[in-house]
C-alpha cells in the first residue's frame, strides 16, 4: 500500500476534486485569513501553530491571528486532531485518515477552510508543517541550510488541494545526539540553537530522541533534556547503556541523595539493591507522564560490559549471558507492573558485547508483539552485523536498528562519510529480515550529517517506495534549485566515493563497507606522532577496549605505513578533482543557496582533500628521515588549510560552530596542528 508520494519532506500531495469543489482557489493575503486552533490542544500542538505563524511572517511580512474558534468572514486555515473530543468542528464532515500519525491537508473551498488535520497530536504537528513545507516554501532544513524566505504576497492553495499521507511504516524514528564537542556549546548560545534541532526534526516527520539517563534525584523528575521533548511532543528513548532511563553511573546518587545512605556495592548478590534502583527509575518515568520508548539492559557503568563493573560476575560467556537474561526480565516485570500494559513497546538494544552473546546464541532476549529486538550496525565500521545475519526471523518481535552516521573514537565527525546509499543498504536489509519498528542514527553534532538524516527520515516514513537516487535529487533541487538539482547530486555521490576505502567490502552485494573516516585520520596522527622517532611499517594499535582485534583501523595488507601513503594519495586526488568542481557550480548557484552548498558538500569535500595530504606527508615524514623536515612542513600548511575549509562555513547561527573542537574535541584540529609543528620545530 502506499503511503505517500514524495515531492520533498515526507508528504505526498494529491490534487483530487473533493467535497464543495470550486474552480477558484483560495487566496491568502495580508488580513484575510487566521489559523484556529483551539486552546484545550495539547500544547506542543500550539507551539506548532505558533511556529507556523513565525513562518508566515518570514515568507508574507505579516503575522496571522491566531483565534481560538471557527467565527467566519475570513479564510481559515483549522488545525483539528482526531484523537481530541474538543476538535472544532465536527469530525463526521471531514475527510478520512489513517493510523498514527496520519496527516492531511486539504481545501474547502466552499466553506473557506483549510484542514491541517491529524490522527493524533504527531499527526497534527505534522499536518502543520506540511502546510508550511508545500505551500509557503519552508524547507526542513530552514535553520540549518542558512534559508532566505523568497517573500510572497499572496499564497494561492488550489480548489482541489488535499495532500494525505498515510501513518509512517517504521513506528519509532529516532536522533541520537552523541560526541556533541561542537553540538552541546553552540547550543548554550541562544534558546533557538539550544531547542531548534527538534522543530526540525518534526518539520523531517521524525518522532523519537535518543538520550543517556534521563532520571534525577531525590524528587521523581526528568531532567532538563526530558522535558524539551514534551515541549515539543516528543518520544522519550534511551541509549543502550541505559536501562528504564537511568544508568549505573548514577548508581551512587540514588543511595545518597535519595536513600541518604552509603551506597552498596556493586555486585550481582545484592539483587534487591538494584530491584529498588530501577523501581525508582520506573517510577520516575511514569509520574512525569513521559511517552517514553522503553529500554532494557544490563551493562557496567557506562558503556561496558556489566562483568568489568561487578567484582562477582562469572567469567565465562555463558554465563555471564544468563545474568543478563534474568536482569533483563526483571525490568520488564517491573515496567509492565508500573504501566499496567501487557504489551508495551519495549526494546533492547544489542550492542557490542551483547550482540555477540546474541549471534553464540546464549543471550535469550524476551519476545513479545511489541518487544523490539534493536540490532547496531558492526562496529566502527557500519553494515549489518552476525548477529542481524543469524536472526532466527520466526522469532515474535519486531525489530530496530541502530545506525553510527558518525562514531565516538573512529568515524566521521567534521565530514560525512557512510553516506544515503550505506545507509538504504543496511535498512533495507534488516527489514528483509523482519518488521522494523525502530530506528536510530547517532548524529552526533547534526550540522555534519543533515543530508543524511533528512534521507534517513524520509526512508523510515515510507521505506517502500524510498529510493536514494530518487531522494538526493529531491533534496537538491529543494536546498539548491530545480536547474542545478541533477549536477549537485552527482557531486555528493562524487564526495562520497572520494574516501578511502581501507579495506575491500566483504558483505555481500556492499559497496564502501569500510572507509577511513576522519577520526581515524585523527588517530593515525596521534599514535604515529607518539612514536615519530621510531619507525615501524605497523605502528597503529586498537583505540582502548576492543572485543575483536583488528577492528580499530581495519587496514588491509602487511605493511599499515605503505598502505596509508598509497590510500591518502589517491583520496586526496579524488577528492580534489570533485572540491574543483564543488566550486565551479557554486558560482553558477543563486546566491541564496551557496552557504548551503558550501557548507555541507564543497567544505568537506576541501577539507578531506587537505586532510588526505597532510597525513600523506606526515606518514611520509615518519617514514622518510632525509626528507622529514620538508614533509612535516607540508603537512602543517596542508593540516591548515583543511581547518580553513571548515572555518570558512562559520557565519551567521553558526559563528562559533568549531569552538568547541579546540576544547576536549574528538578530533581537534589545534591540537593536531601543534602536534607537528612541535614535531618539526625538533628538527
Amino acid at each position: 500500500m502506499k503511503r505517500c508520494l514524495y515531492i520533498f519532506g515526507i508528504v505526498f500531495i494529491l490534487l483530487v476534486p473533493g467535497p464543495g469543489f470550486a474552480s477558484d482557489p483560495l487566496v491568502l493575503k495580508r488580513g484575510n485569513f487566521c489559523l484556529v486552533v483551539d486552546p484545550a490542544e495539547p500544547a506542543p500542538v500550539k507551539l506548532a501553530a505558533r511556529t507556523l505563524q513565525r513562518d508566515f511572517e518570514r515568507v508574507m511580512t505579516y503575522r496571522p491571528l491566531l483565534a481560538e474558534k471557527p467565527e467566519g468572514g475570513r479564510i481559515e486555515l483549522i488545525v483539528v486532531n482526531a484523537s481530541a473530543s474538543h476538535a472544532p468542528v465536527a469530525l463526521a464532515g471531514l475527510r478520512s485518515l489513517g493510523d498514527f500519525e496520519s496527516h492531511r491537508v486539504y481545501a474547502d473551498p466552499e466553506r473557506r477552510r483549510i484542514y491541517l488535520y491529524g490522527r493524533d497530536m504527531r499527526g497534527t504537528i505534522y499536518a502543520i508543517y506540511t502546510f508550511s513545507e508545500q505551500l509557503l516554501g519552508v524547507p526542513p532544513l530552514w535553520y540549518f541550510s542558512s534559508w532566505e524566505p523568497q517573500v510572497k504576497k499572496r499564497i494561492e492553495i488550489p480548489a482541489g488541494y488535499d495532500c494525505f499521507c498515510e501513518s509512517p511504516q517504521v513506528r519509532y524514528r529516532a536522533w541520537f545526539p552523541n560526541d556533541t564537542d561542537l553540538f552541546t556549546p553552540w547550543r548554550r548560545l541562544s534558546r533557538q540553537n539550544d531547542e531548534l534541532w527538534l522543530e526540525t526534526m518534526l518539520r523531517l516527520k521524525l518522532n523519537t530522541v535518543e538520550l543517556e539517563a534521563t532520571v534525577t534525584y531525590p524528587d521523581y523528575k526528568l531532567n532538563r533534556q526530558a522535558a524539551l521533548l514534551r515541549k515539543y511532543g516528543l518520544v522519550l528513548t534511551s541509549h543502550h547503556h541505559v536501562a528504564c532511563n537511568n544508568n549505573l553511573m548514577n548508581w551512587e546518587g540514588y543511595w545518597r541523595e535519595v536513600r541518604q545512605m552509603e551506597p552498596p556495592k556493586l555486585l550481582l548478590s545484592n539483587e534487591q539493591a538494584l530491584r529498588e534502583f530501577w523501581q525508582y527509575s520506573v517510577e520516575t518515568v511514569c509520574r512525569n507522564e513521559q511517552e517514553n520508548l522503553w529500554q532494557i539492559a544490563f551493562r557496567g557503568v557506562g558503556d561496558q560490559p556489566f562483568w568489568a563493573a561487578f567484582a562477582d560476575a562469572p567469567k565465562g560467556d555463558r554465563a555471564r549471558a544468563e545474568v543478563i537474561n534474568r536482569m533483563i526480565r526483571i525490568q520488564l516485570d517491573m515496567i509492565r507492573e508500573a504501566t499496567g500494559e501487557r504489551d508495551p513497546f519495549v526494546r533492547m538494544t544489542f550492542y557490542d558485547e551483547l550482540s555477540d552473546l546474541l549471534a553464540k546464541g546464549y543471550l535469550k532476549p524476551p519476545t513479545g508483539k511489541n518487544m523490539l529486538w534493536t540490532f547496531v550496525a558492526g562496529r566502527r565500521d557500519h553494515y549489518p552485523y552476525d548477529d542481524i545475519v543469524a536472526f532466527d526471523t520466526t522469532q515474535h518481535v519486531k525489530l530496530g536498528y541502530y545506525m553510527n552516521l558518525q562514531f565516538t573514537s573512529t568515524g566521521a565527525h567534521l565530514a560525512a562519510a557512510e553516506g544515503p546509499w550505506k545507509m538504504e543498504f543496511n535498512y533495507r536489509y534488516v527489514g528483509s529480515r523482519g518488521p522494523l519498528t525502530f530506528s536510530v542514527v547517532n548524529v552526533g553534532n547534526l550540522r555534519e550529517f543533515v543530508m543524511e538524516m533528512a534521507a534517513n527520515a524520509r526512508m523510515m516514513w515510507n521505506m517502500e517506495e524510498y529510493d536514494t537516487d530518487v531522494f538526493l535529487r529531491d533534496f537538491c533541487a529543494q536546498y539548491f534549485g530545480e536547474r542545478h538539482a541533477g549536477e549537485a547530486a552527482e557531486l555528493y555521490r562524487e564526495f562520497y566515493n572520494a574516501y578511502w576505502p581501507q579495506k575491500p567490502s566483504e558483505f555481500p552485494g556492499m559497496d564502501r563497507q569500510f572507509v577511513f573516516q576522519d577520526l581515524r585520520y585523527s588517530r593515525v596522527f596521534e599514535q604515529i606522532g607518539g612514536r615519530f622517532d621510531d619507525f615501524s611499517p605497523n605502528p597503529l594499535h586498537e583505540i582502548g577496549f576492543e572485543r575483536i582485534p583488528g577492528r580499530s583501523f581495519r587496514i588491509a595488507g602487511q605493511n599499515q605505513v605503505d598502505s596509508l601513503l598509497r590510500g591518502t594519495e589517491q583520496a586526496a586526488a579524488r577528492f580534489a578533482v570533485t572540491a574543483d568542481r564543488c566550486d565551479k557550480l557554486m558560482r553558477r548557484l543563486p546566491s541564496r543557496n551557496r552557504a548551503f552548498f558550501r557548507d555541507n558538500l564543497a567544505a568537506q569535500c576541501r577539507y578531506m582533500e587537505k586532510l588526505n595530504l597532510s597525513l600523506h606527508y606526515f606518514v611520509r615524514a615518519y617514514k622518510h628521515p632525509e626528507t622529514r623536515t620538508g614533509d612535516l612542513g607540508r603537512s602543517i600548511e596542508y593540516l591548515e588549510q583543511a581547518r580553513d575549509a571548515l572555518y570558512a562555513t562559520q557565519e551567521g547561527v553558526f559563528g562559533t560552530w568549531y569552538e568547541g573542537d579546540a576544547v576536549n574535541g574528538k578530533f581537534n584540529l589545534p591540537a593536531k596542528l601543534k602536534l607537528l609543528r612541535d614535531l618539526h620545530g625538533n628538527r
